[in-house]
């Protein structure tokens, strides 16, 4: 990792008072390995969650949000300390506007960590809420002693812009922790630096089937990819109809009953965290996508004088037992074991033509 800017300040808020920004803290010297260990710790906890949601900036209403403005302006300037620094500031009062609101009545502020950083290929801005932890440490003579220390392990709050895909234009470029209801991002962090979920529903569904292929093939599950695929296909389909959002939980269920005995301890529950991270970005919930899903599953055909509909998983060729063989040597379509109702709506159209 190479940290580029580290900034840290102290958002106070007691009950029945406005939050405030505490004099103390600023630009951080970021050339100290303590200081990278810090954000590294900070980076791998909000790693290890399976719950982030994926999303962008608020671009249908930036005025109300000058977070956004400034990060742009930010990137678009030599990105010196000072610059950082102003928009760690820009950042902060929009955080203690966001706190004060009706909604965030719960919270009760804590160090804001704002850290610019390369690691690999990419660049990235994390803006992480942390608090003190108490904790015991013995003292010279041996004699147990309490001691604040800052809990690096446990995020309450935290976004991540992952810079090198803002300026590319992807459409999917930041993370952030939170809580959800009726699907509105509630939470005052998120809020405040003009975070939203909006990612289309069709790169949701299409970037989740494509981590369920992955994680069998990478973990060897071979046999058992397609029938998963196909039973979360099925349940993408069934939230869709019953107008409900997927969500990860509900799906890493599904790869729980099909992980063999012996890789059980190894990849039990692990399939939201694989979805979930920066390699898929897998929201947490989303809205399946109605034609990604019918592409994944139906097969349309249209010749001159007719056309079907077909589901996939009933095509085969001469041999598999499919309830539909196509023959491409012959050139055929064979539907087997018809149903006495399609029987009937054959016998009777014949019986019309004659």
């Amino acid at each position: 990792m190479e940290l580029k800017h580290l900034v840290i300040r102290e958002v106070m808020k007691e009950e029945e008072k406005p939050a405030v920004v505490a004099d103390r803290g600023g630009v951080v010297t970021s050339s100290t390995d303590i200081a990278s260990q810090m954000v590294e710790s900070l980076n791998n906890a909000l790693a290890r969650r399976s719950t982030l949601t994926h999303g962008s900036f608020n671009q249908e209403n930036p005025a109300g949000y000058p977070f956004i403005d400034a990060f742009s302006q930010y990137l678009e300037s030599e990105q010196t300390s000072d610059a950082f620094s102003t928009l760690c500031d820009t950042g902060l009062a929009q955080l203690t506007v966001a706190i004060d609101a009706p909604s965030a009545r719960s919270a009760t502020g804590g160090y804001v960590v704002f850290s610019h950083y390369a690691l690999e290929r990419y660049e990235f801005l994390l803006v992480a809420l942390v608090r003190n932890r108490a904790t015991i440490s013995l003292g010279d003579d041996l004699t147990p002693q309490q001691i604040n220390q800052l809990d690096l392990d446990k995020l309450h709050q935290a976004a991540k812009v992952n810079i090198t895909n803002f300026r590319k234009g992807k459409e999917s470029y930041l993370s952030f922790t939170g809580t959800k209801e009726t699907g509105s991002v509630t939470h005052y962090f998120a809020t405040a630096f003009g975070c939203t979920d909006v990612v289309p529903s069709k790169k949701s569904t299409s970037d989740l089937l494509q981590a369920a292929k992955d994680f069998c093939t990478e973990h060897g599950m071979y046999d058992e990819r397609e029938q998963v695929v196909e039973d979360v296909v099925s349940y993408l389909n069934r939230q869709r109809s019953e107008k409900l959002t997927a969500n990860l939980p509900e799906v890493e269920q599904i790869f729980d009953q099909y992980i063999p005995p012996e890789q059980a301890e190894e990849l039990s529950g692990s399939f939201s965290r694989f979805a979930n991270g920066e390699r898929y970005q897998v929201s947490h919930e989303f809205q399946p996508h109605t034609h990604t899903l019918n592409n994944l599953t139906k097969l349309k055909l249209k010749s001159d004088n007719w056309q079907a509909d077909l589901s996939k998983k009933s095509i085969g060729t001469p041999g598999t037992g499919n309830d539909i063989e196509f023959d491409e040597e012959n050139k055929q379509l064979v539907i087997k074991r018809l149903s006495t109702r399609v029987i009937e709506q054959l016998r009777k159209a014949l019986a019309q033509e004659e």
